[in-house]
């Protein structure tokens, strides 16, 4: 009887020391940027249509800048100027804001009018859960890339991140969840060729 009850109290003070050990900031996926190893020779061109989330924007826009810059800075893609995207976005008049995407036909459009091969677009989901330790936030990010000639999808990934925070979120929680989850996803898709 006196085993179980020092096996419990082992078990309990396990529980409590794993709470107050884990930090501030913990991610399930890797923080870090993936190595820089860049793709030699001629890479195909893209065009980086803005990561959609219809609660957290600024979440959303960061994945959108560390995705695109991390494919880039390692020759994974050609980007075509995000003033050219948001011009072509703009004039197409094409709702971003559906879940599932543009049809095969509006993302060959745009593929065709910023004359790119292919076309990035995904959806960042966060949810957010007030839990006894403090705040949790699970981002999940859904990352597809299209076909510039045909509009169909050829490609897609799927980054599903949590973060625990002891205090209320913050700017900057927004940014550190962007970018982990646009390092994450890039990590994967560098093991592609295109």
């Amino acid at each position: 009887m006196l085993n179980n009850v020092f096996r419990h109290i082992l078990v309990v003070m396990s529980l409590v020391v794993m709470v107050l050990f884990s930090g501030c900031f913990t991610t399930s996926t890797h923080t870090a940027a993936p190595p820089m190893i860049k793709h030699s020779g001629d890479v195909p061109t893209a065009a980086m249509i803005p990561i959609i989330n219809s609660y957290e924007q600024t979440t959303a826009d960061f994945v959108t800048q560390y995705l695109e810059a991390c494919l880039k800075d390692r020759n994974v893609f050609k980007f075509a100027p995000k003033t050219d995207v948001d011009k072509a976005v703009a004039a197409s008049g094409f709702n971003l804001s559906k879940i599932f995407g543009l049809s095969a036909s509006e993302y060959a459009a745009l593929a065709k009018t910023l004359g790119v091969d292919y076309v990035i677009h995904g959806v960042v989901v966060v949810k957010k859960t007030l839990l006894f330790t403090g705040w949790r936030k699970d981002v999940d990010l859904a990352i597809r890339i299209y076909d510039g000639r045909t509009g169909s999808k050829v490609d897609s990934w799927r980054s599903m991140t949590d973060f625990a925070w002891t205090k209320n979120a913050t700017a900057l929680d927004a940014q550190k969840m962007a970018e982990s989850a646009a390092n994450h996803t890039c990590s994967k898709m560098m093991q592609r060729g295109y």
